[in-house]
């Protein structure tokens, strides 16, 4: 990923989903900053419980159309939600 494609990220929602394990899912505001200019944004989803953060495929994959991009914007995303996560 070059340095010209930038994300950022806001929580909007946090939704209960099992309580079981401990299972919550995440909103988050993302903003793709294209290297065209132009600036993207939309929700994406990821599931967090006491096993990991997984982000939701769907929502990667309908955000951004590369592969290089969405394996990047799934590292992006674990590492904004891993030290925020115990107090989700």
């Amino acid at each position: 990923m070059d340095m010209l494609h930038q994300f950022k990220f806001c929580i909007t929602a946090i939704k209960n989903t099992s309580p079981d394990i401990n299972e919550k899912t995440v909103s988050i505001n993302t903003v793709w900053n294209h290297p065209s200019g132009q600036k993207i944004s939309g929700l994406v989803r990821v599931r967090s419980n006491d096993f990991g953060i997984f982000p939701v495929a769907e929502d990667i994959a309908r955000f951004v159309p590369q592969p290089s991009l969405r394996k990047a914007l799934s590292a992006q995303i674990i590492k904004y939600i891993r030290p925020q996560k115990r107090f989700l």
